[in-house]
């Protein structure tokens, strides 16, 4: 069996090439996360917290309550 002499130059250069290699990957990851991101956002841009919508309907009910108070009297 022949064995290769592996130089400290060769392992730098091996760990460079991996290196890059996984940047490469996490930046594409990074983008595909981005990219759902926006559309989770854009899905969400007309919504409104349910808080504010249950006191939007007590407000509602209140102007209700008091427009048919009102409406009874005349």
């Amino acid at each position: 069996m022949d064995k290769k002499t592996i130089t400290i130059e060769d392992l730098a250069m091996m760990t460079q090439k991996e290196l890059l290699s996984l940047r490469q990957d996490m930046i594409k990851g990074f983008n595909r996360l981005e990219e759902s991101n926006k559309l989770i956002l854009k899905r969400l841009e007309g919504m409104v917290y349910r808080t504010e919508f249950e006191q939007l309907e007590i407000r509602v009910s209140e102007l209700e309550n008091l427009l048919a108070f009102n409406g009874k009297k005349h």
